[in-house]
Formats: C-alpha cells, structure tokens, sequence
C-alpha cells in the first residue's frame, strides 16, 4: 500500500473497527487524549535536545510526512548548534512551547534525541499544555520529555521515530495505526524481529504504559518529573551501554522502590550493550536474569521499540495489557482521539 492512501483507506476502516471494539478503561487518573491526526494536518518539526548534524535528515523527514498526506513546519531549532545543543535552552523550550499554542499546528514531531531534553522541562508551561493538547513524539533522549509532560499534565504522548529514525514500512504503519487510527489493538514484533524475544517472568499484566530509554528514565528518578509508578507497565530500551551500567541503572530503580510498585515490565532493543572485555563482565542476559528471573510480575525480553528500525509506537500513559509468554502489547482503549 502507497504511505498517502494509507489514511484514506483507513478512515473507513476506522468507522467499522470502532463499533466492535469501543472499550475505554476508567480509572482515577485524569487522563488528556490528543486529536488523532488526519491528512491536511501541520505538523512542527522541532529539535528539543541534540542539534542536528546532517541537515538532510530534515529534507528527509519532510519528503516522508508529506507523503504521508501532512503538511510540514521546520523550526528553527533544527537549524542551530549550541555545544552540543540544538540552540540554547531558552530558544528550545520556547519553540515547543510555541508550537504547543500555535493552534494550526495539531502534532509534533522531534527531530532528535541525543542530550538536552532534561534542561528544559523546568522552563515548559504545562498548564498550557495541557490547555492545548496535541501529539508529541520521539524517543531516546526524548523520554524525559514525553515522560514529563505525561506526568504533570495527563497528557497521552508518544514513543516512537524521531525525524533522525528510519522510517519503514512497519514503523510508518505503526505511527499511523496509533496516530491516525488509534483503535485497540495487539502489538506484535514483525517477522524479522523475533530472535531475541524471551520469558523472563511469565504471565500478563495490565496497566499504563510509562518508559522509555533506560538511561534516561534512571535519571528521572527522585525529580519532580518522575512517573508515579503504581501500577504501570514500565518499558524499557537502551543502546551502547555496557551490562554493569545497565545493572547499576536497574539497581537505582529496583533500591527506590520502581519494581515494588510497577505490574510489569517490557525489555526493548538493548542494541550494542556487550561488553568490551566479556571476561570480566557479566552478560546483558545474566544481568536480566539476575533482576527478572524471580519477578513477581511479568516480564519479557526483545519488543520491537528503541535503538532499533522495526518500531512500535507507544502510547505513554495508555492503559493496554503485556502478555509475557506470547510477546504482545495490547491496547485496551483508543491511543487518540478520533
């Protein structure tokens, strides 16, 4: 199927699906939907953490959403280097703010992750986020972000590609299913992607969704931003960390309480996390083993999220349902507003 007739062709779809499949869960949480995007829609590109080195990549990311049937924003952001940096800490929690309150603009999309996202949360307005809720999405270094805004607003954001991300087939369904559809539905890992899937502690659980990079998460951890962690579903992902790093993470979380309070947990890509010296190391799977085997909650191994092309795209505080013995994330009410 052509990426433009997908949302044509899915709009039917939709009407159909959603008379069979409506369900809503109902807790306590206040929990804000954004709009689900539809062809015509303006998307912002922004860059809220690392800037962007090959400048091509947003020529690129362009060409994708425009095909896709979207029409495109680039800020400025995209363009500049601080350091390390995408600009200066006032101009990138200002040009997402911005974006949040430019009514015609209804999603956005980071262009990267790498460093920075942290810096601005304390700078971020997130009562008028929360009065201006649209789709926000990214991953890596983004987690804090989205997490953020998650957990001071109730907003639903979204863990999936970045503009910097490969965006094939699988992952662009993805994106749409949940962006533009955003009916229940179950998640499963593509046909290419099922070597490194394994039961770490049996069974299904269900919960929020909250997560992300591990690094990232870690850090979170004691600040303001971080998620209130009862019963959710955490997920997990790395890349180019070594298993006593990864260790040291997990103990952080497991020591403050995280594990004690979570219904699950979701292992993603752990992509280039071997260790330079095998024989002085324990290996990524002994450390698993080590914090998972004896979980009292279910716990699975190699979904298809994070470091890696094949990619789901994850509602963070969406209410769905892990099962840890055949591989799935389902969705137990709508990921959008539609």
């Amino acid at each position: 199927m052509k990426r433009r007739k997908f949302i044509q062709n899915t709009t039917a779809l939709a009407v159909g699906a959603y008379a069979l499949s409506s369900f809503e869960f109902q807790d306590d949480e206040k929990i804000i939907k954004p709009k689900g995007l539809i062809k015509g829609d303006l998307i912002g590109i922004t860059a809220p953490a690392g800037s962007i080195w090959n400048k091509a990549h947003i020529t690129k990311i362009q060409g994708i959403l425009e095909n896709l049937g979207f029409k495109t924003t680039v800020g400025k952001t995209c363009y500049e280097q601080d350091g390390f940096l995408a600009g200066s800490d006032k101009m990138r929690a200002e040009e997402l703010m911005g974006m949040f309150q430019n009514k015609s603009i209804r999603g956005i999309l980071t262009m990267r992750g790498g460093w920075g996202c942290a810096r601005i949360l304390d700078m971020l307005d997130y009562q008028s986020i929360a009065a201006n809720p649209k789709v926000i999405m990214g991953f890596s270094d983004i987690t804090s972000l989205i997490n953020a805004i998650y957990t001071k607003t109730g907003l639903v954001t979204y863990h999936g590609p970045c503009g910097y991300s490969s965006w094939g087939d699988f992952s662009t369904d993805e994106v749409m299913k949940t962006l533009a559809l955003g009916l229940p539905r179950t998640l499963k890992n593509p046909n290419n992607n099922l070597e490194d899937l394994r039961t770490w502690s049996s069974g299904k659980a269900q919960g929020r969704l909250v997560g992300g990079n591990l690094t990232v998460i870690a850090s979170m951890v004691g600040t303001s931003y971080e998620p209130d962690w009862n019963n959710k579903l955490l997920f997990l992902e790395e890349i180019k960390e070594e298993p006593y790093r990864v260790d040291r993470m997990l103990w952080q979380m497991k020591q403050s309480g995280v594990f004690n309070k979570i219904n699950g947990v979701i292992i993603g890509s752990f992509r280039k996390c071997e260790p330079e010296e095998p024989e002085k190391s324990f290996s990524l799977e002994a450390i698993f083993e080590q914090h998972f085997a004896q979980a009292k909650f279910p716990v699975y191994q190699g979904a298809s999220f994070g470091h890696i092309a094949p990619k789901f795209t994850l509602g963070v505080g969406l209410f769905s349902e892990m099962d840890a013995d055949n591989f799935t994330i389902k969705t137990l009410e709508k990921s959008v507003v539609v």
